[in-house]
């Protein structure tokens, strides 16, 4: 029977979380498939606009920050899906 000790496996838990949450924007729920635009985030992106795209989980996986207020779009793709752009 192998034998991993209780404290390497917090240790590498831990590790895990830093790295998804400095890789990523927030949190947010979404429509799976499509991309939006956040305005007014005043959390993220110094509350810039910043275009996300959504994870087949309904939460944002993607994230494109803008520099400027006002100048995230959502376009329609050729496929029918959604985008956010940054102008």
């Amino acid at each position: 029977m192998k034998f991993i000790s209780l404290t390497t496996v917090i240790i590498t838990a831990a590790a895990m979380t830093d790295m998804a949450s400095a890789a990523g924007g927030p949190d947010i729920t979404c429509t799976p498939g499509y991309g939006w635009c956040a305005l007014d985030y005043a959390s993220y992106n110094n509350g810039n606009d910043f275009a996300f795209g959504c994870g087949s989980n309904g939460h944002s996986d993607s994230w494109t920050p803008c520099s400027c207020k006002g100048c995230c779009k959502v376009i329609v793709t050729s496929d029918g899906f959604t985008k956010g752009v940054c102008e």
